[in-house]
């Protein structure tokens, strides 16, 4: 079992929960769970049950129909030893394989050089590459639905740097969004994980699988490379970053041409690195304080660190500066920084500040 779901594992659900529970393991497999464990903690709607020699997970998804596609989704992606094996689907509930290992994020922070990280998240693209491969070839694409197609999810969207400066008490980036909102609006082609951070990664000795593909739909198949490389676990130089993005670019981008992809990964990274920055600052303003970064990093949360708010305004910055439009968030992003007291040296990778 995974290093983070053992650390877990010894919680305890409430009567109801425990009732669903075994009733779903009786009539999937004819028998109680052994034991129950928490990979992502109780709040989450994922856990992992013991039977006998065998785990297994078990996801409740929103409805019948959301755990219908996507057992469909995994049945067939599961083909490409990628994603994990489909079980059963019984009503709200997604039974499928236990996936071994340990998460993306805590084994490259293990890692001491640049290189070996780079080989993590070079892998794990990889694997996503091929996933979305196999979608396409199996018409997946057609099977899904869209997302952020909504007019509302966009302007909140690029509404995030607006929400950091309130919080922050700074004025918003001078920027003109309307362009950019046409952009993300308007391109559904794609069949996407739609949350491809590397958290819901797991590495397996010489394999990277992809799990939780409850938020899957169609989009542009760049923002999954965006997920990957803009998240705040991704603990890259921006050489080594710069060189994923180079490598990877013109097989997401699908036809698109090389400019008008790597414009609109440049972009859509700016925002969903906001979204995620927005979160820590939420979060740091409601405890008055930083988080434990172990405990974000073995938790799965997200980093509500110096060191990783620093990383992803830092390259925030340097993805901004390659976008006309959004230029001017380069010393607005800089202004963040200094109201939130951090330093570029702070933010280095192995940082472990707690307070």
């Amino acid at each position: 079992m995974a290093q983070d779901q053992k650390q877990t594992g010894g919680e305890a659900v409430g009567p109801k929960r425990k009732e669903e529970i075994e009733a779903l393991c009786k009539n999937v497999f004819g028998t109680p769970p052994d034991r129950v464990a928490f990979p992502g903690g109780k709040s989450r709607s994922a856990f992992i049950a013991n039977i006998g020699d065998d785990n297994f997970v078990l996801a409740k998804r929103a409805d019948e129909g959301a755990a219908l596609i996507e057992g469909i989704v995994m049945k067939c992606l599961s083909k490409t030893g990628l994603a994990p094996g489909l079980v059963a689907v019984r009503g709200p509930w997604v039974v499928q394989e236990c996936v071994e290992g340990d998460r993306a994020p805590i084994v490259v922070d293990r890692l001491e050089t640049m290189s070996d990280r780079e080989a993590i998240i070079d892998q794990a693209i990889s694997s996503m590459m091929l996933l979305h491969n196999h979608a396409h070839e199996e018409r997946l694409q057609h099977r899904v639905a869209k997302l952020g197609a909504k007019e509302d999810w966009t302007f909140g969207h690029t509404g995030r740097p607006t929400r950091i400066a309130e919080v922050l008490g700074i004025a918003p980036p001078d920027i003109n969004l309307k362009p950019l909102e046409k952009k993300f609006r308007n391109d559904h082609r794609d069949f996407i994980k739609g949350d491809a951070r590397p958290g819901n990664a797991m590495v397996n000795d010489d394999r990277v699988l992809w799990f939780d593909w409850d938020g899957c739909g169609t989009r542009n198949s760049l923002d999954d490379l965006v997920f990957i490389l803009a998240d705040e676990w991704t603990a890259l130089d921006a050489e080594t970053e710069s060189r994923l993005l180079q490598k990877y670019l013109k097989s997401f981008a699908r036809g698109r041409s090389d400019n008008e992809a790597y414009d609109y990964a440049m972009a859509y990274g700016v925002f969903h690195m906001a979204a995620r920055i927005r979160r820590a600052i939420r979060y740091r303003q409601r405890d008055g304080k930083w988080w434990n970064r172990e405990t974000c990093l073995l938790g799965d949360k997200i980093g509500v660190t110096k060191s990783e708010v620093g990383r992803m305004c830092e390259r925030s910055m340097r993805w901004a500066n390659e976008v006309t439009e959004l230029k001017p968030m380069v010393p607005w992003f800089e202004n963040v920084m200094g109201r939130l007291k951090i330093e570029p040296a702070e933010q280095s990778w192995r940082s472990t500040e707690a307070a």
